[in-house]
């Protein structure tokens, strides 16, 4: 394993969500005008921070708000309530049923002492889901860069940072996803048109470490035993003089915005965005973070002419990317890192780049997918559209069910009535099985089912279709591996989250490509995808949807600045009838391949090892 400097990332976000052990709080002076004051300084301790976090006492008015609004929330909205509770999903599923209606009822009934405990335990409810729908709120030349780390605070290296995922991330229901999440890696920067090494979650943490330094033994190519004890580095991401003490920190950081999304113009999006708000999140914050790394190791921004890899050529490159390898000419490679693009420029670029690789021999093509967290389900619909010709949109679409409540119903009737702005229950981004869509009648109103998953009854819409725009896809381009999935390859370590997951279930499921899933464990299979689809909402979209159409919300904002989301509908794969996120038999990758030093650093070497093993 590679050392990392370990970051702490000090933003308005960590006032809400922090773990820690009890600390010794200093309450004279004012610890947060110290940490204040460090901050201006550049020279934050992570004391300093702790204890301004803290020094922040209990709020009971406060969080009997924050759990009113929260137990409403899930009982109504959250798609999963009911389903959240099975046990013993088998394998690669390893996960502990939850109910979070008694969860937020057991938290709510706890006397805290200081908000951050209070917070704290709220973070790690909505981590037990291990769902990143579900959420509340470098690299350093030290000479021991190849050194294998035997043991972190006294605990077997891999059970060390499996713990820390499986308490921390709630990423995935698949252990190995999850371990692979807590891990460095290697992904592609977009902005740099570059591949750069990323922290992982154990490394870079946006919450207050448990203890303020790691213990590390490492064995090193001499073979001998060293000991080492890595203090956390502050990475600062707000401005000194943002607050000056304990009550400016709560009222700048910790409190709601009284200027709310209400005012802002609607808009009329139907794009209907997948993408986890955590892992969206981590993706953004990692940008900033790589580039802020990046410049504090070499002084400057990375030189885009070192796009290639000695192994493959990059023939062109933005928000996707496309490689040919050098060792096997026959072989290409998309790179998707994301989803969060314009479907209407964008797979019109990926069609290009394609052709571009098709008219340079390439006969394959690897789908990389590592480090994807999701984003726009118009562009998982169209992905496969482009290697899998088909004149039928259902082809590439899931069919999903959303919650039904008399909110719900009061949202898409008026949403008809009044024509604009569009929120995330208009039927008029909706089709039925015959991809007709609503134009008068709502799938809320009619013909509602009602369900029972786990001994608790629950109401849903109809079986329905998401409506995207088919012909953004000019199928009248075709190249060699058009329609034969045994020259595709799905490359992903499990971090394909959302609409990726939807797109790389299509492949698989839909058209029989196969996926290879590098990381995890050893002898274990390993989820090609996580927490695909559930369309998340958070609790500020929810009631500025009903405030846009001049509707009374059925709940309140939160006193706290804090991001709540959850999944609000659910999908389903082919004719299945359980939902796709709680199916585990849909999730193992056919193939897989362990990290090693040179496949995690380099990702020719590692297209290379997945065109080995798929096309022997």
């Amino acid at each position: 394993m590679t050392l990392l400097t370990k970051i702490l990332v000090v933003s308005s976000a960590l006032a809400a969500v922090a773990f820690a052990q009890t600390l010794e709080v200093q309450t004279s002076p004012d610890p947060c005008t110290v940490l204040n004051k460090a901050t201006g300084a550049g020279n934050m301790t992570y004391q300093q921070v702790a204890n301004c976090y803290k020094s922040i006492a209990f709020n009971p008015k406060d969080a009997k708000a924050t759990i009113d609004t929260l137990t409403k929330f899930y009982d109504d909205v959250f798609v999963f309530r009911d389903l959240a509770m099975t046990p013993n999903l088998p394998s690669p599923f390893t996960l502990k049923p939850v109910d979070p209606l008694a969860e937020l009822r057991r938290i709510g009934r706890k006397h805290y002492r200081r908000d951050f405990d209070f917070h704290g335990d709220l973070a790690s409810f909505a981590n037990s889901f291990q769902d990143a729908h579900v959420k509340y709120a470098d690299k350093t030349k030290s000479g021991l860069e190849d050194c294998e780390v035997l043991s972190i605070n006294g605990r077997a290296a891999r059970s060390a940072l499996q713990s820390h995922a499986d308490t921390h991330t709630g990423f995935s229901k698949d252990a190995g996803v999850r371990f692979n999440f807590a891990l460095a890696s290697h992904t592609y920067w977009p902005a740099a048109k570059l591949w750069l090494d990323t922290p992982g979650m154990f490394s870079m943490r946006p919450y207050l470490p448990e203890t303020p330094h790691i213990d590390y033994v490492l064995q090193c190519k001499d073979r001998k035993i060293h000991r080492l004890r890595k203090e956390w580095d502050i990475l600062p991401l707000v401005e000194p003089d943002t607050f000056t003490d304990r009550a400016t920190f709560v009222s700048n950081f910790c409190a709601h915005s009284k200027q709310k999304s209400e005012n802002k113009p609607p808009t009329n999006d139907t794009q209907h965005r997948l993408s986890s708000p955590k892992a969206m999140a981590k993706a953004t914050v990692m940008t900033d973070l790589v580039a802020a790394l990046y410049l504090r190791e070499h002084g400057q921004m990375p030189d885009p002419s070192l796009k290639d890899f000695p192994d493959a050529k990059q023939w062109a490159g933005n928000n996707t990317a496309a490689y040919q390898l050098r060792s096997m000419p026959h072989v290409g490679v998309l790179v998707v890192p994301t989803m969060e693009q314009d479907s209407k420029t964008e797979i019109p670029a990926i069609q290009g780049y394609l052709q571009q690789l098709a008219k340079n021999g390439v006969t394959h093509i690897i789908l990389d997918m590592t480090g994807n967290f999701g984003g726009e389900e118009h562009f998982a619909s169209l992905l496969p559209t482009v290697f899998f010709k088909t004149t039928n949109k259902a082809t590439h679409s899931h069919k999903h069910r959303y919650r039904v409540t008399p909110a719900m119903q009061k949202l898409a009737e008026t949403n008809l009535q009044n024509g604009m702005p569009f929120t995330d229950w208009d039927p008029r981004a909706l089709a039925d099985l015959q991809f007709r869509l609503y134009k008068t009648s709502s799938p809320f109103a009619k013909d509602s089912v009602h369900l029972t998953f786990n001994g608790r009854a629950a109401t849903y819409s109809q079986w329905v279709y998401l409506d995207y725009d088919f012909n953004i896809v000019d199928q009248s381009i075709t190249y060699p591996w058009s329609n034969d999935p045994s020259k595709i390859i799905i490359l992903t370590d499990g971090q394909c989250g959302s609409a990726c997951g939807m797109t790389s279930d299509h492949f698989v499921h839909t058209h029989g490509v196969r996926a290879v899933g590098v990381g995890g464990h050893q002898h274990r299979a390993l989820s090609m995808f996580s927490f695909a689809g559930a369309s998340v909402v958070t609790v500020d979209e929810y009631i500025d949807a009903f405030k846009s159409l001049g509707l009374e919300a059925p709940i309140q904002y939160l006193p706290y600045a804090n991001s709540v989301s959850i999944g609000f509908r659910y999908i389903v794969s082919g004719n299945d009838t359980q939902p796709l996120e709680y199916n585990p038999k849909r999730y193992p990758a056919a193939l897989r391949l362990d990290y090693n030093t040179d496949i995690a650093r380099r990702h020719d070497k590692l297209w290379a090892a997945v065109a080995k093993t798929a096309w022997k």
